[in-house]
């Protein structure tokens, strides 16, 4: 009797492949679980490098503005224009309080001093 035409062959063979199937589809599910992990991460990352590289952005476009410098501004999360302040504007920035209002402002230091704003910015 051929091998293929034993009913105990067969149905080991059958018992190996079930077990087969049943570990490529647990090894492949946990491929796609790090495969997730890893793409929220990645995500993470990159969110986190635009965030850095917007506020730098915000940094020198005010030192542009408080240097009354020529040449175009950054586009950034807080200026998505790119659109050039007013120098008392641009030294907030730099000070790390954001973008200026307008000309009208006070200059820098002379506002006043809270415990939210202890340098009086």
């Amino acid at each position: 009797m051929p091998p293929t035409d034993n009913p105990i062959s067969k149905t080991i063979q059958s018992g190996i492949a079930s077990a087969g199937s049943f570990a490529g589809n647990v090894v492949d599910s946990a491929g796609k679980s790090v495969q997730g992990a890893g793409r929220g991460v990645g995500d993470s990352i990159t969110s986190q490098t635009s965030s850095i590289g917007s506020s730098t952005r915000d940094y020198a476009n005010g030192i542009k503005d408080a240097t009354a410098a020529d040449g175009s501004r950054g586009q950034t999360a807080q200026n998505p224009l790119g659109l050039s302040s007013n120098k008392v504007g641009g030294k907030h920035a730099i000070a790390g309080g954001g973008r200026g209002k307008d000309s009208s402002e006070t200059a820098v230091g002379t506002g006043k001093q809270t415990a939210a704003n202890p340098l009086g910015l």
